[in-house]
């Protein structure tokens, strides 16, 4: 989300592919510094006390990340292949889509590789639908539409909704750095606080190479054995409060509604039901990817019946085949979060990117009869 300071990636998680001279912490700032120099490796998460000796000058700065990326971009020309225009529909063809695109172009693909992100499944949990879409768009909003840096926040009464995950304590401080009184409603206690959210192994080429190559059913069950608590970076909480932010603990949201040009919210604390107004309610609720529900692909995984898993930890999540391939529809590869079921938690990170893509491009060429890496794109 926009309000990240730092990202959970260890140094393994970066764009050299093999070429050191791409790598994290050999990339050189405008300024002449190295701001990626020293982020953590994946050797020193396995440490127990990894969590209270991480400082910020190991944790990679998400801007300089940025810069990172960019810079690797350029290097690899991959910025001149960008086409500016989205993409409305997604037509199976017999050996492949039709792209149609907003700007009323067209054209022909073997194969799409979907890095849609998590932006257009945003989540607000189901009971509050009742009431959410009646607020003012201007009063209520999803962390990860927020627009922290050009919102005038300044001594605006601002509520945060959440679970105590890392968006909830990022979306206060950094309302609270914009002059904002913040009030933290959780429904749990203080979070628990790790730079990683899974167990290191997740990020391990091996592991996700072997993890892969399981039938899609025994990645399933083990996928539904672990749980993944809502965690937060450490010394958030401690942060968050040390700024002012106002944390209510165990308090559950039951109904806003607009009163008096403000937003009333009504919550139940272990005191007893609660009502007070804000200027904005912020829902860090997270998202619940939908392939089928994207509009351009809403066609196509209907008239195909393309599956869906549809219990667990996985629930929702396309059926992928051995090449990560979405069966039943022409070439379709779902990357990012959405290859939960091929790459299992390292999907969440860059290390689909950087660690699950590559083990499987080969294959995917092969199983879309491609020889020329420049026939694939990407939606």
């Amino acid at each position: 989300m926009q309000a990240t300071d730092f990202l959970r990636s260890p140094r393994e998680l970066d764009f050299s592919l093999g070429q050191t001279e791409r790598a994290m912490t050999a990339f050189v700032d405008e300024d002449g510094s190295q701001p990626l120099a020293n982020v953590y490796s994946l050797q020193d998460a396995s440490c127990d006390r990894f969590n209270e000796t991480t400082t910020e000058s190991q944790r990679a700065p998400r801007a300089a990340f940025w810069r990172y990326a960019n810079y690797v971009a350029k290097r690899a020309k991959a910025d001149q292949q960008v086409i500016g225009a989205s993409v409305t529909q997604l037509k199976p063809l017999q050996h492949g889509w039709q792209v149609h695109l907003s700007d009323g172009c067209r054209f022909s693909t073997r194969v799409v590789l979907l890095a849609t992100g998590l932006t257009p499944h945003l989540y607000i949990p189901r009971p509050w639908h009742v009431w959410w879409q009646h607020l003012p768009q201007e009063q209520a909003h999803h962390a990860f539409q927020l627009d922290y840096a050009n919102g005038d926040f300044k001594d605006a009464n601002i509520a945060i909704l959440g679970s105590s995950n890392v968006a909830t304590w990022e979306a206060a401080i950094k309302l609270a750095e914009a002059g904002a009184k913040v009030t933290l409603l959780s429904r749990y206690s203080n979070p628990i606080e790790r730079q990683l959210p899974f167990a290191p192994f997740w990020f391990q080429k091996e592991f996700i190479q072997s993890f892969s190559q399981l039938s899609w059913r025994e990645r399933k069950r083990s996928l539904k054995k672990p749980r993944i608590p809502a965690s937060a970076m450490p010394g958030m909480a401690a942060r968050a409060k040390a700024i002012g932010v106002r944390v209510l603990h165990h308090a559950r949201v039951q109904y806003a509604t607009e009163l008096w040009g403000k937003v009333q919210l009504s919550y139940k604390t272990t005191k007893g039901m609660q009502a007070e107004r804000f200027d904005h309610l912020v829902a860090t609720t997270g998202a619940s990817p939908k392939l089928r529900n994207l509009p351009y692909l809403t066609d196509a995984a209907r008239n195909y019946k393309a599956p869906i898993i549809v219990s667990g930890i996985a629930r929702h999540y396309p059926i992928l085949d051995d090449a990560g391939r979405w069966k039943n529809l022409p070439p379709i590869y779902p990357l990012g979060v959405h290859a939960l079921t091929r790459a299992g938690h390292a999907a969440n990170t860059l290390a689909s990117a950087t660690l699950y893509l590559p083990l499987l491009m080969r294959t995917i060429l092969q199983d879309a009869g491609l020889t020329d890496a420049t026939d694939v794109s990407t939606a």
